[in-house]
Formats: structure tokens, C-alpha cells, sequence
């Protein structure tokens, strides 16, 4: 698939072997290799390496979409998982490392002609709005952590849980205790005056 342009690029990088890396061990340990040590050309070579195996697999294919879009190399992601998007329009992954890859390259969602778009939660009123009844319907006050993962349930967020700990409190029905710089430290309840 991209051999070539592979070899051209990794030779000289090519420190792993991912048949030998594999005798032994299993494939969770060996990107948790890469992960813990923030190794992503290593990470891309061993994806590769899989993804070359395994040309059929959408997984292994969008798992080096991904090690693209962690070692920078945006355009290589944008056009590989575009590609894959095309054969696999309502794959999550797919379509969340695309935008990961379009926003890191800094371009927006319609860059890219879409088959199945994915369901984007952004930082507006209506991402105020659930907040305020997720928490209504709770009796203890959540953390903006727990909130965040309610959303991240709901779709792609083009924000993280600072920026929405920030955001909420720009909300006068949201009151915040706890950490101001800490999204997992900060609970938030409703604001009394406006539960009546």
C-alpha cells in the first residue's frame, strides 16, 4: 500500500521488528510499548508492518491512520482514513481519527467530503443545556470529568474537560466548588436560584 514511500522514509529509523516483537508478546503489551514511552515512529512502523499483513482489516488500517495523526504526519492520516472512511462511513474511529487529523493540521470538519458524518459536540448552547439536565437529574453534585464522559458518549467534543470546565463557568446556572484548574477535582451542581 505505501511501501515505497514507507521504506524511503522509516529505513534509516528502522529499529523493530514487529514478527520478532511478536513471538513473544502479546499485541496490547507491544503498543503499550509505544504509548508508555511516547514512541510513535516506532509505533507507526509496527502499524505498518500489521496494516501491510493485514490489508483487508479496517482496524489495522485505521490503527496506522491513528500512529499517523500521534507522529504528526497529518496529511498521511487525512488521505489513508478519507480512503478508509470511503469503505467504512460509520466507523467511530475511523471518522474521530480523521477529525483528530484535520483539526491537529489545523482545518476544519469540511475538508473532507463525508459519507457518514459523525455526531460533533462543540462547546454552544446546547452543550450547556445537557449539562445543566444531566446534573439536574442527579442527587450529589458530578465532577466536570463525569460530565465530559457523558458527552464523549454523545460524539466527537472539539473540546477538552478544561475547556468545558471554563465554559461552564461562564453559566450562571452552573456552580462550580472545588478545583478551578483540575477537571476531575471540580464538581458541579445547578445553581440554587435557578432550580425553582
Amino acid at each position: 500500500m505505501f511501501e515505497d514511500e514507507f521504506e524511503t522514509e522509516y529505513a534509516d529509523q528502522n529499529r523493530y521488528d514487529a514478527q520478532d516483537m511478536c513471538d513473544d508478546t502479546e499485541d496490547w503489551e507491544i503498543e503499550a510499548y509505544f504509548y508508555d514511552n511516547q514512541d510513535w515512529k516506532g509505533l507507526v512502523e509496527y502499524r505498518y508492518q500489521r496494516a501491510e499483513n493485514n490489508p483487508g482489516d479496517p482496524d489495522c488500517q485505521w490503527g496506522l491512520g491513528e500512529a499517523y495523526v500521534l507522529l504528526g504526519e497529518y496529511e498521511k492520516a487525512i488521505s489513508l482514513l478519507s480512503d478508509l472512511h470511503k469503505h467504512h462511513p460509520d466507523d467511530p474511529n475511523i471518522q474521530y481519527s480523521l477529525l483528530d487529523a484535520l483539526f491537529a493540521d489545523g482545518r476544519d470538519d469540511t475538508a473532507v467530503e463525508w459519507i457518514s458524518k459523525p455526531n460533533m459536540i462543540r462547546l454552544d448552547q446546547s452543550t450547556l443545556n445537557f449539562c445543566y439536565h444531566f446534573v439536574e437529574k442527579k442527587r450529589k453534585p458530578r465532577t466536570v470529568d463525569d460530565l465530559y464522559i457523558e458527552l464523549i458518549i454523545k460524539g466527537y467534543t472539539t473540546f477538552d474537560a478544561e475547556q468545558l470546565m471554563s465554559f461552564l463557568r461562564s453559566d450562571n446556572r452552573f456552580l462550580l466548588k472545588g478545583s478551578n484548574t483540575r477537571s476531575y477535582d471540580c464538581y458541579v451542581s445547578n445553581s440554587k436560584k435557578d432550580k425553582g
